[in-house]
């Protein structure tokens, strides 16, 4: 249980050059409360050059719930571990500072938690394009893929059809009692490298299904025009560290298309789909396909989704062009695939 008056939240908030966007942030955590117990905002300010830094500080000087951290640049994860290191909630919320929350997010939250504590949280949240509030969705519809609810992680592995790249709270003792920060050498993919860390060592699994967050998607993150070769190669150290996780802590999730299908999307979205449709095929797309396509890890997702008894859904489809289509013709196919998906949801 919960002690009354205790700090049941920490909020985490790294923050760099977001001066435009961090105001909506600070708003919505503004609004958050939490029925007999408190909540913390850790602004860290990662080197930032613009206007951020001062608008956390006068955050800080309008809400005795603010600390603020001000650093050298270092990297997000840097960021969230050194905020981590100084946490009193029973829960931490990793909000990068260009999202925010709904007004009853904190509250949400604490109901979904307090009779049974899990070790982690599984909420739903909105996803919405800059400029345009209209365009507001669910990130992910997870009432597909599982019941709300508290699961054991067992049981949580064994039902939920898919493990989602999606957002979660976390039970700081969890983290500190078993030494899970950030990875810093890691370049992509960190938020998922921590879940699944957390995952397969915890113990219960909590899910639910109400939305408590807005995740923005700049608008400059669809004017992709070239291929950022070393950044995306490093996508397969990403995947290499998640399964050394699974192969120490929980190898039977190797088997499971749950995991894997996640997995799989998240390097082929990385190194290949965020470019299909905006730039025409080159040697540089080119040499980074044929490099990702070599890596053995990466090979054995391309079986798994083309092998026997594979389903027959767009990702075997996905699967299928990478590994045995000439590498331009496969881009050029793929490329075509996601003009027309956009077109539809668009229209």
């Amino acid at each position: 249980m919960i002690e009354m008056d205790s700090v049941f939240l920490s909020y985490i908030v790294p923050c760099y050059n977001i001066e435009e966007q961090l105001p909506k942030c600070i708003e919505s955590l503004e609004k958050q409360s939490v029925e007999g117990h408190g909540v913390e905002f850790i602004m860290v300010n990662d080197g930032s050059k613009d206007g951020t830094l001062r608008i956390i500080r006068q955050f800080s000087e309008r809400d005795s719930r603010v600390v603020v951290l001000d650093q050298e640049n270092q990297g997000v994860c840097a960021a969230r571990n050194n905020a981590l290191a100084i946490a009193k909630g029973e829960y931490v919320f990793f909000l990068d500072g260009d999202d925010f929350l709904t007004d009853d997010a904190s509250q949400k939250m604490y109901e979904a938690c307090k009779d049974n504590m899990p070790d982690i949280l599984l909420m739903n949240n909105y996803r919405i394009s800059e400029g345009h509030p209209e365009s507001k969705r669910l990130w992910i519809d997870q009432a597909k893929f599982i019941k709300a609810g508290i699961y054991s992680k067992d049981d949580y592995l064994a039902k939920s059809k898919i493990i989602p790249v999606s957002f979660k709270l976390y039970k700081l003792d969890l983290l500190k009692s078993n030494g899970i920060v950030f990875d810093k050498q890691l370049r992509v993919g960190e938020v998922y490298t921590f879940f699944i860390h957390c995952l397969v060592l915890a113990d219960t699994i909590g899910v639910s299904h109400i939305p408590v967050m807005y995740y923005l998607k700049r608008a400059g993150e669809s004017a992709t025009t070239s291929v950022n070769y070393k950044r995306d190669i490093s996508i397969l150290d990403t995947l290499h560290i998640l399964l050394d996780y699974v192969d120490k802590y929980e190898p039977k999730l190797k088997s499971k298309r749950s995991f894997l299908l996640p997995l799989f999307f998240m390097v082929t979205a990385f190194y290949l789909i965020k470019y299909v449709g905006r730039i025409k095929y080159n040697s540089e797309v080119g040499k980074l396909m044929n490099i990702v396509k070599q890596d053995d890890e990466y090979r054995k997702l391309l079986v798994y989704f083309t092998g026997i008894g594979a389903s027959k859904d767009k990702y075997t489809l996905l699967a299928f062009a990478i590994r045995y289509l000439p590498t331009r013709v496969a881009y050029n196919i793929i490329s075509s695939y996601y003009k027309f998906a956009t077109r539809d949801r668009e229209e």
